[in-house]
C-alpha cells in the first residue's frame, strides 16, 4: 500500500490564487475545444446577446455567479463563442479579484466590530467590581482567610489560587482549623490579660508616684511649720531680754535653712524671704479661707517682720549686743530684709 499523501488546509489567499488558476485553466481549455468545433453565428450572437459584464450591474460577484453559472459547471463560467475572424474575450479577472478582496474587507471589519463589542462588555464588567489586590493594602498574604466579603472574580490569579488553596485546607483540616481558632481566641484572651495586668501596673505606679509626692509635700510643710515655729520663738526670746553675746547666726532670720549655722548674706533673697514669710499654694494654712482673709494676714506677716527688722530699733534692741566682728555683717544683713520686705508689701 502506497503511502498517502499529505494534504495541508489552504489559507484563504493560496485558495484565492487556486480559484483563479483553475478558473483561466478551464476557460483556456474550453477556447480551444471550440475553436476547433467552429461554432455557428447564431449561436455565438445568442451567447454574445445573453453575456453581460457583472460591471454593469450593482451585484456581488456571488450573485452573478449563481445568476449565470449552472451548478453543474464545476470549473466556473464558459468562455465566450469566437470564430476563425473573432478573438476569444477572457474573463475580467481583476474584478473578480477585487470583489473576493472587498468580501474578505467586510468580513474583517464585522469580525472587528464583534471584538470591540465583548471587549467593551468585558471592560464594563470588571469594572463593577473594584479589586485592590492584598499585598498593595499591606498585611501580605498570610491572611486570605479574613477575606470573605472579596469577590472571587475580582481577584488577581496568585490571590484566587492562595483563596482556593484556603478553603480547601479549611474543608479538609476542620477539626485542625477549629483547634487554631480555639488557640487563636486564647492567646487574644492571654494578650487582653496581660494587657490588663500592664495597665494596673501603671496605675498603680502612678499612684505610688502621686503618694511620694504628696508625702514628700507634706514633710516639706511640716519642716517650714517647724521652722516659722522656731523662727517666732527665737524672736519672742530676743525682745525678751536675753543679754547673751550673740552671733551673725544666732539672729533669726526669714529664710528656710537646713542648719541654722548655713546662713549667709548671699541666701537673703527676696524670693527666699517670700517662700519663708508667704505660704505656698497647697499649704493648708490658706486653705478653705477667703481671697481678702488671706490678703490681711499677708501685711500683717510683712509688718510684723519689717517692725522687728526696723534699722532704729532693731540697732537698739538687738545690734548692741552682736559682738564686734559679726555687727557690720548684721547691719548689713538688716539692710537686705528691709529692702525686700518693701518690696513684698509693694507687689
Amino acid at each position: 500500500m502506497s503511502p498517502s499523501k499529505l494534504k495541508l488546509k489552504r489559507t484563504p489567499e493560496e485558495q484565492v490564487q487556486h480559484d483563479l488558476r483553475k478558473a483561466r485553466k478551464a476557460a483556456h481549455k474550453t477556447a480551444r475545444r471550440r475553436t476547433r468545433d467552429s461554432p455557428s453565428p447564431d449561436s455565438q450572437s445568442s451567447y454574445k446577446r445573453r453575456r453581460t459584464h457583472p460591471s454593469e450591474h450593482n451585484t456581488s460577484w456571488a450573485e452573478y455567479e449563481a445568476a449565470h453559472y449552472s451548478s453543474g459547471d464545476e470549473y466556473g463560467p464558459p468562455p465566450p463563442d469566437s470564430s476563425s475572424s473573432h478573438r476569444a474575450r477572457k474573463p475580467d479577472y481583476d474584478y473578480i479579484h477585487a470583489q473576493m478582496e472587498e468580501e474578505r474587507f467586510r468580513e474583517k471589519m464585522w469580525g472587528a466590530l464583534e471584538d470591540d463589542e465583548r471587549l467593551d462588555a468585558v471592560e464594563s464588567r470588571l469594572n463593577d467590581y473594584a479589586h485592590v489586590p492584598r499585598r498593595w493594602r499591606g498585611g501580605g498574604m498570610d491572611r486570605m482567610e479574613d477575606d470573605l466579603a472579596i469577590n472571587p472574580q475580582a481577584m488577581e490569579e496568585e490571590d484566587y489560587a492562595e483563596w482556593v488553596r484556603a478553603g480547601m485546607w479549611r474543608k479538609k483540616h476542620a477539626a485542625e482549623h477549629e483547634e487554631q481558632e480555639r488557640k487563636k481566641a486564647e492567646r487574644a484572651a492571654q494578650k487582653a490579660r496581660e494587657e490588663a495586668v500592664r495597665e494596673e501596673t501603671r496605675r498603680m505606679e502612678r499612684a505610688e508616684a502621686e503618694a511620694r509626692t504628696r508625702r514628700r509635700e507634706q514633710k516639706q510643710q511640716k519642716w517650714r511649720a517647724e521652722a516659722r515655729a522656731r523662727y517666732n520663738e527665737r524672736w519672742k526670746q530676743l525682745l525678751d531680754g536675753d543679754t547673751q553675746e550673740l552671733l551673725f547666726s544666732d539672729i533669726p532670720w526669714p529664710v528656710l535653712l537646713e542648719q541654722p549655722t548655713a546662713v549667709s548674706l548671699e541666701l537673703l533673697t527676696t524670693q527666699a524671704i517670700a517662700a519663708f514669710l508667704i505660704p505656698q499654694d497647697g499649704e493648708g494654712k490658706d486653705d478653705g479661707r477667703p481671697s481678702d482673709v488671706i490678703k490681711k494676714a499677708r501685711k500683717e506677716t510683712l509688718r510684723e517682720t519689717i517692725l522687728r527688722f526696723h534699722p532704729d530699733k532693731f540697732e537698739g534692741r538687738i545690734l548692741a549686743r552682736v559682738r564686734d566682728v559679726d555687727r557690720d555683717q548684721v547691719r548689713e544683713a538688716v539692710g537686705i530684709v528691709v529692702r525686700a520686705i518693701n518690696e513684698l508689701m509693694t507687689a
